[in-house]
């Protein structure tokens, strides 16, 4: 059964609890109010009855005594019932009727007179021949003695006719009000319902991954309270997705970016492995082979520091800092990566004099494989100027100017090299390419303190300028993908 139903049905049944007390109570009350107010009436008359038969007893000249027995009492009762709607009846003082105005006396309990010869005045309901009587009993004092009493008998029939008519008027007025009511409460609760009904849609959205539907509720109670909660907690889900999405988001970059690196020492290991062939000196036997070795330890290194990230939980680059002869650097890169140049029929100079910056060795070589390896696959070049412009020492940085004579790219090319791989507008994957090397090339140089520029026009070549500090930066920071 549905909630609505439910609270439907309660208030269904709390109304008809409340009108069957109601219908209890307000019979209850007439019925006792008439009954008090005929007896409050039968009390006043008594009161009445008394002051004119003790006057009768002044004129006549006779005892009281005389007045309750068999001579004179069936003539009072009658005087006393005429004109009235009740029935009089005088008892002596040994409890016998001695006058009565009707014929009841033999159909009535006698319990009352009891109480009236002791002192009491008693009222009693009982049944007559034609329904219910009221009876209301008084003793008769007369200095200080009781010498009989006073009994009214006063029919109930037209107190039932009136009881009748107010049930069957309180009924047909409370089945209209139940109906109403009713009406009432089902709007009601369609109303009380509707933001219930509003947050089992949104639970449902909720479900399939829509958080963006927010519950109203203008009124100030538990339901808006559950509103709030929903909201807040749709809010909650959202951010929490959304920050999961960027830490998948953030390790996808990562081990792409360490995967991408992972080709550089492979590629230099099957260069140099091919060459082997090819060379008939143990001299350069040696050589390449020790570059193997140091390309294989290069790769092993990259492999525990991923799976040192993977343990720690970080997605994230270091750097060491020192200062290091960057000609050195670049020499001990063009070494490595001379295999692939030969196999591509690409021809190097190499313009340097020694000049010291703050790098990292292993980061800077790894930049410098990139932008090389970018113009063999992409420039369709076959020459390949690496300058080193100590003139910009003096100004605290080093300038590595690496050109090609390839086919160049437009400006707009150029200007979207460096841009997060969501904000291009097409990112061609190829085997070959992935389109991460320049992104993670100007990432390690921001790491460490540097910078990476590219300019190109179409058939004048391409450009790359790396910046290295002379001075020492800033501590190094965790390279957030």
């Amino acid at each position: 059964m549905r909630l609505r139903n439910k609270l439907f049905f309660q208030h269904a049944i709390t109304i008809i609890m409340l009108l069957a007390a109601m219908y209890v109570v307000v019979n209850y009350t007439l019925s006792k109010s008439m009954i008090e107010r005929d007896t409050q009436t039968l009390g006043q008359y008594y009161g009445l009855h008394r002051i004119e038969t003790l006057k009768i007893v002044n004129d006549k000249k006779i005892t009281v005594e005389q007045l309750f027995s068999g001579s004179y009492a069936p003539f009072l009762a009658s005087h006393l019932a005429a004109n009235n709607n009740f029935q009089v009846q005088l008892f002596d003082a040994y409890g016998t009727i001695t006058g009565d105005s009707g014929n009841k006396e033999d159909l009535i309990k006698r319990s009352d007179i009891e109480a009236a010869l002791k002192g009491d005045t008693a009222t009693v309901i009982t049944e007559g021949d034609r329904g219910k009587v009221l009876i209301y009993a008084s003793p008769f004092l007369y200095e200080g003695k009781i010498i009989g009493g006073f009994r009214y008998l006063l029919e109930l029939n037209q107190h039932e006719q009136t009881l009748a008519d107010m049930r069957r008027w309180f009924i047909g007025v409370a089945l209209g009000c139940l109906l109403l009511a009713l009406l009432a409460s089902y709007s009601y609760s369609y109303y009380i319902m509707q933001p219930l009904f509003a947050l089992q849609q949104a639970l449902r959205r909720v479900a399939i991954g829509d958080f963006s539907r927010k519950i109203k509720v203008n009124s100030r109670d538990e339901v808006r309270r559950l509103a709030d909660d929903f909201n807040r907690m749709s809010e909650a889900l959202q951010e929490h997705i959304e920050l999961l999405h960027l830490e998948q988001g953030k390790q996808k970059k990562f081990y792409d970016n360490v995967t991408h690196e992972l080709k550089t020492p492979l590629t230099s290991i099957i260069g140099f492995s091919d060459l082997i062939d090819k060379l008939e000196k143990v001299e350069d036997i040696r050589n390449c082979n020790g570059y193997i070795r140091k390309e294989s330890v290069k790769l092993l290194q990259m492999v525990e520091e991923l799976l040192q990230s993977s343990l720690k939980g970080e997605e994230a680059w270091r750097v060491q800092l020192q200062r290091t002869d960057l000609t050195a650097v670049l020499a001990d890169s063009l070494r490595i990566l001379e295999p692939t140049l030969q196999k591509s029929s690409i021809s190097t100079v190499l313009q340097a004099e020694p000049c010291e910056a703050y790098l990292d060795p292993a980061r800077t070589q790894q930049v410098i494989f990139n932008v090389i390896d970018n113009a063999i696959k992409h420039s369709k070049c076959t020459h390949l100027t690496l300058t080193l412009d100590t003139a910009a020492v003096r100004a605290g940085t080093c300038l590595l100017r690496i050109s090609d004579n390839g086919q160049g790219m437009s400006e707009a090319d150029a200007a979207q090299l460096f841009l997060p791989e969501e904000d291009k507008p097409s990112r061609l994957v190829t085997a070959n390419s992935h389109g991460l090397g320049l992104l993670l090339s100007k990432q390690l140089m921001e790491l460490q303190g540097g910078d990476i520029a590219v300019s190109s026009r179409l058939g004048e070549g391409t450009v790359v300028e790396l910046t290295f500090r002379t001075d020492r930066p800033p501590a190094p920071v965790l390279l957030q993908n």
